[in-house]
């Protein structure tokens, strides 16, 4: 169960929350709601420890660095995490344009076996998707469904493995940039309920935020996480 629930810890894309025009195509960009031509976009989730609010990305817990081309087509993400008793890297390629996606994923757990998964997205509509395993996948492949609100920011995913939902995130934003995500493990005879509260405290030229605070609680008092990001763009 470990291992599932890194794989879809990893599947959930590190959102960010501005709004976007819903007039131009889809783009897996404006799934994150960057602003501007962005081209790179590298984040560091960095762990609150005895109340001290990180600085800087020396200690950073998880990685993610996600490449698009000019159209906002994701090209390539890889995730790592940097946990001292559990490391894992993602390396994910993408294909296609638009809505005709596929990717290959690529997994390993600090050890020398990777696996290996393939998937398509498979719509039903404009704003509901499913990611389905193609070809022969890993022991370890999920069937992610999706909503997305009008302006394709991502409402409600989950993540189901052999026919049973293991994970259902819900995300509800606020104002400009703020939102709150609500998660729902499915463990057995139990559910769990893991609420997190994502709020920019600073933003570059194009207003992408550079710098987060990720609460555990919705009075905003209990920071778990600071998450820095990094941009970089195409030229005009």
């Amino acid at each position: 169960m470990k291992k599932t629930a890194v794989i879809i810890l990893f599947f959930q894309l590190f959102l960010s929350c501005n709004g976007v025009n819903n007039k131009v195509a889809y783009s897996q960009k404006l799934e994150f709601g960057y602003n501007g031509a962005v081209k790179k976009v590298t984040t560091y989730i960095c762990e609150v420890k005895f109340d001290k609010i990180p600085t800087d990305t020396t200690n950073y817990i998880g990685k993610r660095t996600t490449t698009f081309d000019s159209l906002g087509n994701t090209l390539k993400a890889v995730e790592v995490s940097n946990l001292s008793d559990y490391k894992t890297e993602f390396v994910t390629i993408f294909s296609g344009k638009g809505k005709n996606r596929t990717f290959q994923q690529k997994h390993s757990f600090g050890t020398d076996d990777i696996e290996e998964n393939n998937y398509k997205y498979v719509w039903s509509d404009d704003y509901n998707f499913k990611i389905v395993p193609i070809g022969k996948s890993g022991k370890f492949e999920l069937i992610t469904t999706s909503t997305l609100d009008k302006n394709f920011r991502v409402i409600k995913t989950t993540y189901a493995s052999k026919d049973t939902i293991r994970i259902t995130d819900e995300f509800k934003y606020i104002g400009k940039a703020e939102k709150i995500h609500k998660r729902t493990v499915n463990e057995g005879n139990n559910k769990r309920i893991i609420i997190q509260v994502i709020v920019p405290k600073e933003y570059d030229q194009y207003g992408n935020p550079t710098l987060l605070y990720n609460y555990t609680d919705t009075d905003k008092q209990k920071i778990q996480n600071v998450l820095f990001t990094e941009y970089e763009y195409y030229e005009k």
